[in-house]
């Protein structure tokens, strides 16, 4: 247990580690979503979906109890606010019935902006220690699941559902920021870039990286749209 509870510094980007799960990510995106719509019926497929969405959730839950029971959570850090923390937490809740109502908010948050930690991961701890599991967990395990419910319940996005998804993200982002100014953190890097590499890093200063990731943001929201403008147009 020592080894998992214990903090390290062995990530390495794009290590082996690093390398190793992002072709599981890969290959478990493309798998899959493959598998379930060619050998499983659609109630097989749906509990699948919900056995992931609660193993996200899951681990973002006990990570947080863990920093608890080992005396390290900080409210300025731990608090499940960034973005893909609050997807993991909501999506056994509001997915547990999967609804096409809220599948565009996941699609393009998830699409959009959870690839870019699993490229560009903010880690320090490498395997077998608790935050690189809820990490992979928690990321990669949100594309997987977007994609799987995607293909095999046959859930669709149209072009204008990116602008309540592109509202919904300012709004929140206000929030957050509320909150930061509050508390002293820096939870979906409102205050400042992140100690690692990031492509933050190109956007400019503070507050500028800001509004050029918003810029960023959409026209991510309209490529990953683009597999289903081809998909209509077929």
């Amino acid at each position: 247990m020592s080894s998992f509870l214990d903090f390290n510094t062995d990530f390495i980007p794009y290590g082996r580690q690093h390398l190793l799960v992002i072709l599981l990510t890969v290959a478990m995106a493309i798998g899959l979503p493959l598998f379930g719509k060619k050998f499983l019926n659609q109630t097989q497929n749906l509990w699948i979906g919900r056995c992931l969405a609660m193993l996200i959730s899951g681990w973002v839950v006990l990570y947080v109890f863990i920093l608890f029971c080992l005396g390290k959570f900080n409210h300025q850090t731990d608090l499940p606010l960034d973005i893909c923390n609050l997807i993991g937490l909501l999506l056994p809740i509001l997915m547990w019935k999967p609804s096409q109502k809220y599948f565009p908010f996941f699609y393009f948050y998830i699409m959009a902006g959870t690839t870019q930690p699993v490229f560009a991961p903010h880690l320090f701890n490498g395997f077998p220690n608790f935050v690189f599991l809820k990490f992979w967990i928690l990321h990669s395990g949100l594309i997987v699941y977007i994609l799987f419910i995607s293909v095999t319940l046959d859930y669709k996005v149209k072009l204008k559902d990116i602008w309540p998804v592109f509202l919904g993200l300012q709004v929140y982002a206000l929030f957050v920021f509320i909150i930061n100014k509050i508390i002293g953190s820096n939870y979906i890097y409102l205050i400042e870039k992140p100690p690692t590499a990031s492509v933050l890093d190109y956007f400019g200063p503070w507050p500028v990286y800001i509004f050029v990731a918003d810029l960023i943001f959409l026209v991510l929201c309209f490529l990953v749209y683009l597999p289903y403008l081809k998909a209509s147009k077929r």
